[in-house]
């Protein structure tokens, strides 16, 4: 046990050292994408370069071994390396509520052979090589079930599904043979390769190597994974009601499916196996319950903060001296050609079964090809369980980085071409079609997504999110297959020609439900009686947050507006803006369209004389405003059936996040007396009205 001040010492340099990891992650994933590569990449290279074998073991103030200090035993500290390991293990529970395994054994059935041709043909490439060049190039004699081989062998059998899922949806063809082919067979991939790390964990810690010893352990270690897993299937659904009816808060219920998953870990830990298996089956036991999306909503966050630390961590422990030596690299180009060579060949000839011809055989081998989160997690419990050594971790890291690297370019330029990918010339016809709907802003296009899923489940369909920073849908039932993607200005289906009417039949129902719903919603609250409320008090206290003075140009000031109609007046205030220097000219179009719309939809004529315009935009990176007057008044359908002669336009970046509202208050409260209204009016010139509205201190 550390001394008191030993171990507030080491949590001072934990503390430092996930402020650094945080930053230098999300810096490293943001310039990989800014090129268009996956952030993961960048997360392990920054953390190679942070890492104590390059930059961390230099001595800079206040840390004279560096921050992270050169080991002398593992490359992180303990505490590090178990936070990295709760990384891992949120990792892959989440990837097991995301893994629908029953609709893809029922609804591809290219998917899972390619999966165990893939693996099959992997995992025995992957060991070979650490039998053969291990002693070619170390002069180290393993047999074929020594560990080390054995991991060699298991680190190569995953498949990275964000990847390649990725590609196929930019190109289009997520939808498309190869790419169902794909995707189906990568889920099953991971779960074939962790049955396989489970069998290899439990022989790594056995002392006996005798065929029949081996052959207990790979029963004992299977037995325990379709145990748990056929137990947790046969459960969800009580363990998901239960949650529900005793905890009703729905972040409570996201925490407690996770202490469950971190407990499922241990226990598969001590039984011999690695943690992220149990984690897995927890994921995967919840990921049929109506709890899967009410978990990974609520999780997101610790997603985003955790797992990248975890990628950082894994690029940490890389030893560039241990990697640097000619026969390390020549071990690693070999390890990195057999591994992409093997899942070519593998899954290449398993979809040549299913019809493919070589060009649909040689995408499906390329999109199999990528290795990732779970090939990196697989390797750090060899090199932290002490079974395969650094030079071989950091050899797994090349073939995973490098693997992961060169897949996107070559898959892209394969599935760019119209070629046919089947043998049979009928089989090539593609009678997909494209649906697209439009949607009027972001918030309606995000309540009809959830509308539309929602709608989709009633009817017993498999929904798939395939990554989870983006929104792409596999959505199936039986024979039908339908691919849904949405960017918030739109939802676009594709699907069989068959399935057309189907589609258009759902999303009618669901935008005439939305309707519905919207009308009752109406008789919940009377919105005139509530816009009266704005101007009804003069109670209430600033908030400070936003210094209404600060928001007013004296060029968006007007104390003689020229409008008679509410489009002139809106064009006029618009006009305000560009002349403010507030809004690009080119933009006003777009604007004033979008202002037509929101007043169309529910007028901002207030009452005694003041109307408030406002929308959210893309085109402002800031709260923007105009003041403009008009004695006469003009029509605007006010509340109170009055003309409106006091206008305050007002445009609101999107993206950005500020109290808007709250400024919009304040202004209400400063026009709430009539002398301040009657001032406003009697103003004879611009800067008069400026003076009154942002007064100097």
């Amino acid at each position: 046990m550390l001394p008191e001040g030993d171990l507030v010492g080491a949590m001072t340099q934990l503390v430092f050292q996930l402020g650094i990891i945080i930053i230098a992650a999300w810096c490293g994933g943001k310039i990989f994408e800014r090129f268009k590569l996956p952030a993961v990449l960048g997360e392990i290279v920054i953390g190679a370069i942070i890492g104590p074998y390059l930059l961390g073991h230099l001595p800079f103030p206040g840390f004279p071994s560096g921050l992270f200090p050169l080991p002398s035993g593992f490359p992180v500290s303990r505490e590090l390396y178990g936070i990295a390991t709760i990384a891992s293990i949120v990792l892959l529970f989440l990837a097991g509520l995301e893994t629908d395994i029953d609709a893809f054994l029922r609804l591809s059935f290219a998917g899972p052979v390619v999966a165990i041709f893939g693996v099959i043909f992997s995992f025995i490439s992957g060991d070979l090589v650490g039998v053969f060049f291990s002693k070619l190039l170390f002069g180290i004699n393993y047999g074929f079930i020594h560990p080390v081989p054995l991991f060699l062998g298991v680190i190569a059998t995953a498949t990275s599904v964000g990847i390649s899922a990725r590609i196929l949806s930019d190109k289009k063809k997520m939808d498309s043979p190869e790419g169902v082919t794909i995707v189906s067979a990568a889920v099953i991939d991971d779960v074939l390769g962790i049955i396989i790390l489970a069998v290899v964990i439990a022989m790594a810690k056995s002392s006996h190597i005798a065929w029949g010893d081996i052959s207990f352990i790979a029963l004992k270690a299977l037995g325990i994974w379709l145990g748990f897993t056929i137990l947790g299937l046969l459960a969800s659904g009580r363990l998901g009601q239960f949650l529900k009816r005793f905890f009703r808060d729905k972040i409570t219920i996201a925490i407690i499916c996770f202490a469950l998953a971190l407990l499922l870990s241990g226990i598969f830990e001590r039984s011999g196996l690695a943690m992220i298996i149990g984690a897995y089956i927890m994921g995967l036991s919840l990921s049929k319950t109506d709890l899967c999306f009410v978990i990974h909503e609520n999780l997101a966050v610790v997603q985003k903060l955790l797992v990248p630390v975890f990628f950082c961590v894994m690029g940490m422990l890389v030893n560039f001296k241990e990697m640097a030596p000619p026969h390390v690299l020549l071990f690693g180009f070999i390890y990195l050609v057999i591994a992409v060579v093997s899942k070519i060949v593998g899954c290449g000839l398993a979809a040549g079964m299913f019809g493919f011809n070589f060009r649909g055989s040689t995408i499906v081998g390329v999109g199999m090809v990528p290795r990732g989160e779970v090939a990196l997690i697989v390797a750090g419990i060899g090199l932290s369980a002490g079974i395969i050594p650094h030079d071989v971790f950091s050899v797994a890291v090349m073939m995973t980085f490098l693997s992961t690297l060169i897949t996107p370019p070559v898959l892209a330029r394969l599935i760019d071409s119209d070629k046919p990918v089947f043998m049979s010339k009928k089989q090539v016809k593609d009678d997909r079609v494209e649906i697209i709907y439009k949607m009027p802003n972001p918030e309606t296009a995000d309540f009809v997504l959830r509308k539309t899923i929602g709608t989709f489940k009633s009817n017993g369909f498999y929904i798939h999110r395939m990554m989870m920073d983006e929104f792409v849908f596999q959505i199936r039932r039986n024979g039908t297959f339908i691919v849904l993607e949405y960017d918030s200005r739109q939802m676009t289906f594709r699907c069989k020609e068959q399935d057309v009417t189907f589609i258009h039949t759902l999303f009618y129902e669901v935008i005439a439900d939305l309707e519905y719903t919207m009308k009752r919603l109406q008789t919940v609250a009377d919105k005139e009686e509530i816009g009266r409320n704005i101007f009804s008090s003069k109670s209430g206290k600033k908030s400070g947050e936003i210094d209404i003075h600060e928001l007013i140009s004296p060029s968006a000031v007007e104390v003689n507006l020229k409008g008679n109609t509410k489009g002139e007046i809106l064009k006029e205030l618009i006009g305000l803006l560009v002349r403010s220097g507030q809004l690009e000219y080119e933009l006003t179009g777009g604007i004033l369209e979008g202002l037509l719309e929101r007043e169309a939809a529910m007028s901002t004529g207030m009452q005694d004389g003041i109307a408030m315009p406002h929308i959210k935009t893309d085109a402002v990176k800031d709260i923007v405003t105009a003041f403009g007057v008009k004695r006469e008044g003009v029509e605007f359908n006010s509340l109170d059936k009055k003309p409106s002669n006091i206008f305050i336009i007002t445009l609101i970046p999107k993206l950005l996040s500020q109290p808007y509202l709250q400024y919009m208050a304040e202004m209400s409260k400063m026009l709430i007396t009539e002398e301040n209204r009657k001032a406003i009016l009697g103003c004879k010139t611009n800067g008069e009205l400026y003076s009154l509205l942002a007064p100097r201190s």
